[in-house]
């Protein structure tokens, strides 16, 4: 008996090369859409270098200085994770862990003197500072006040 043999070759459809395609294309264009732009201050590496970047182009900025063991810290840390996202796009946060070399300069400049500690530039860069953890409702009415540039 002889084997049967089939015509047909184990060749992809055209269907299915449209659709790896078409995957592909989508992944390529959801990279650019998502890709921070190279003069927005999330591009900077780190905390200093993101502060300075908000600060030039007039950014309301809120600097975050704390640890990541304080109870302080790990209170404002969930404050902060519950508020912060509604003014993401309004208000530039500059996460510190105080406990990081690369930011001891930042430290200086800022005058740390006790964690955690909250900083508040508006665009014309007036600076307001806040020790200990704020409430949360407090927090949410200082950063819609930067974001509407009051």
């Amino acid at each position: 008996m002889t084997p049967k043999t089939s015509s047909r070759s184990k060749q992809p459809s055209i269907s299915t090369i449209l659709l790896i395609v078409g995957g592909l294309i989508l992944v390529a264009v959801a990279i650019l859409v998502l890709k921070p732009r190279a003069d927005s201050p999330a591009t900077a590496s780190f905390p200093e270098e993101q502060l300075a970047g908000a600060l030039a182009i007039h950014q309301p900025t809120f600097i975050f200085l704390h640890s990541l063991d304080c109870i302080p810290c790990k209170e404002m840390l969930g404050i902060v994770d519950e508020v912060y996202p509604e003014y993401a796009g309004k208000v530039v946060l500059v996460d510190v862990n105080v406990y990081d070399e690369r930011n001891a300069n930042l430290l200086r400049q800022e005058g740390l003197q006790a964690i955690p500690t909250l900083v508040f530039y508006d665009r014309g860069g007036q600076r307001r500072v806040y020790m200990g953890v704020m409430k949360t409702r407090q927090l949410r009415q200082t950063l819609a006040a930067l974001a509407g540039g009051e």
